[in-house]
């Protein structure tokens, strides 16, 4: 996987190999670029559950004062309400810093380089629709999850029975039983897996479409996720899953190693404290290390769809935006 083309080359459509490689190799070649814009990322997240926190503390403190235990009650209701701004505007900073660094990945890809600040600067003004499209995406994900809930609860309900009706009257009930329950169980996380699976994907890089392409909201970008990933669900697995393998080490450092330490250790003792107070703070650290990979795999990944769907007329459809913002 070469990156160092000539001007005006492009690479056109890759294999999902090649859309990792690729992002390994731009997070390398700008690793202090991407890596401040992951930090800012993570620290506007943070501020936001701090700010939330703080708010639902301060008055239930006042509430308290002034009203007892029911004046706590209303503070920490009115806290929680009030703290939502600060969480609402971290969460969108969020996804706007990050889906950043997967918009310097695709200019990068189709030769027209942009710096962090142009970058941050062409983004910025939607920063309401990035708020937008998180709540969306939730709704969404809630949503597939009900509806595969229901399929693989009638699905697997309804295969269970009948295993076990028919080995009940072939062999045994107790047989029946356990295998109609096998098999209905397996069938049910099996369809819900697949479904989620498959929602995951087509929304995969809904962010990085609402970043690159100029007149996109929250909605039309989830649409344009949709379709661009029609024809694409497994490639992106592959991708999702070499780019999991490659941040597994990682991860098993900085999140899972901890966690496990603190489920042996006996809660309220000095070193648990410790612990978990180095378990946070190398969970973060963790999160950003992992973000701006992710965030390249979607913006080269975005780049291969469009090669794919759309040919490779990319730096015509995209080189007059920058002039039109200025």
């Amino acid at each position: 996987m070469n990156l160092s083309e000539p001007q005006g080359a492009q690479l056109g459509p890759l294999n999902p190999g090649d859309v990792v490689s690729a992002a390994l190799r731009l997070y390398k070649d700008r690793f202090k670029t991407f890596m401040q814009l992951a930090v800012l990322a993570t620290l506007w997240f943070v501020g936001g559950i701090v700010g939330m926190v703080l708010a639902i503390a301060i008055l239930i403190g006042v509430g308290a004062a002034v009203g007892g235990d029911l004046g706590a009650i209303v503070g920490g209701l009115l806290g929680t309400l009030l703290g939502m701004a600060p969480l609402l505007y971290g969460s969108a900073k969020y996804y706007a810093l990050s889906s950043v660094i997967g918009r310097l990945s695709f200019q990068a890809l189709i030769n027209q380089p942009e710096t962090s600040i142009d970058a941050r600067r062409l983004v910025a003004p939607r920063l309401g629709q990035f708020l937008g499209l998180g709540f969306l995406l939730l709704l969404a994900y809630m949503g597939a999850y009900l509806v595969s809930a229901i399929a693989a609860l009638v699905a697997g309900g309804g295969v269970g029975f009948l295993t076990a009706g028919i080995l009940s009257a072939l062999i045994n009930e107790t047989v029946g039983a356990i295998v109609g329950a096998i098999f209905g169980v397996v069938l049910g996380l099996a369809i819900l897996l697949i479904a989620l699976i498959w929602v995951a994907s087509r929304l995969f890089i809904s962010e990085v479409v609402l970043a690159i392409e100029p007149g996109q909201d929250a909605g039309g970008s989830m649409s344009r996720s949709w379709e661009l990933t029609e024809t694409a669900i497994w490639r992106i697995q592959v991708v999702f899953l070499a780019t999991f393998l490659i941040q597994l080490p990682i991860l098993s450092v900085t999140n899972y190693i901890p966690s496990i330490l603190l489920e042996l250790l006996p809660v309220g003792e000095a070193v648990y404290g410790i612990i978990a107070v180095l378990s946070l703070g190398l969970s973060l650290l963790g999160t950003m290390v992992v973000l701006p990979l992710w965030q390249a795999v979607k913006g080269v990944l975005y780049y291969d769809l469009r090669s794919r769907r759309e040919g490779l007329d990319l730096a015509l459809r995209q080189g007059a935006e920058p002039d039109a913002d200025r």
